[in-house]
């Protein structure tokens, strides 16, 4: 099915929160998410695959390397990054079906539409640690949806949606426990607060990011 520009135009963003039974279902396998050999690696666990779902069901698609242009990501512009494979045991729950009903309903993302999904623990270990350390910026793409997971002994953090590149976070909110944020990627900019430990120890916050784009 086409999408013409009137309906990419017309949405914006929207706010909700998963059930807390998806969210207890789903924290847990943050815990085995593997280092990152990429320049962010010295304070994110990445995990990333890519997916369609077609009549509420999720299918995986074949593995590929992920690259994002430099002129949309100036930290790591042109690397091509290879990351392990979301877990079939996250894949195969409920509660993960969950994230992508609501980012099609909301974002009107067509059945088959490609979406990509990076799962994150962003630590911050006895010092401050970027949560995204291009500032304001774009992803590339014509929807994006931050889930944040949970927080666990951290300040900070707050994501941030800007009507521009330059403007102030129109909204500002330390996401937690399941909650989210599905934007239109080609009318907003995000950037996030920094980290840092509330007792100068170790702490974090795990998220999912599902990006996708529309068939024009």
């Amino acid at each position: 099915m086409l999408t013409d520009k009137t309906t990419l135009d017309n949405f914006y963003l929207e706010l909700g929160q998963l059930t807390p039974d998806s969210v207890n279902h789903l924290t847990s396998s943050f815990s085995n998410l593997p280092a990152s050999p990429y320049a962010d690696g010295a304070f994110r666990l990445r995990r990333y695959s890519r997916f369609v779902m077609n009549n509420h069901r999720l299918s995986r698609l074949s593995a590929q390397a992920f690259v994002q242009d430099e002129s949309i990501n100036h930290f790591q512009g042109n690397v091509v990054r290879v990351y392990p494979e979301i877990e079939d045991q996250t894949f195969e729950d409920p509660a993960f079906v969950e994230l992508f009903d609501h980012f099609q309903k909301m974002a009107n993302v067509q059945d088959d539409t490609p979406i990509e999904v990076h799962q994150m623990r962003i630590f911050a270990d006895h010092k401050r640690a970027e949560v995204a350390p291009e500032g304001v910026h774009q992803d590339g793409f014509d929807r994006i949806g931050i889930y944040v997971m949970q927080r666990h002994n951290i300040q900070g953090g707050n994501i941030n949606i800007h009507l521009d590149k330059k403007s102030p976070a129109m909204i500002s909110h330390d996401f937690d426990q399941g909650e989210f944020v599905v934007l239109n990627d080609r009318k907003f900019f995000h950037s996030a607060h920094p980290i840092k430990p509330v007792d100068g120890d170790f702490g974090y916050m795990d998220l999912f990011v599902l990006t996708a784009n529309l068939v024009h």
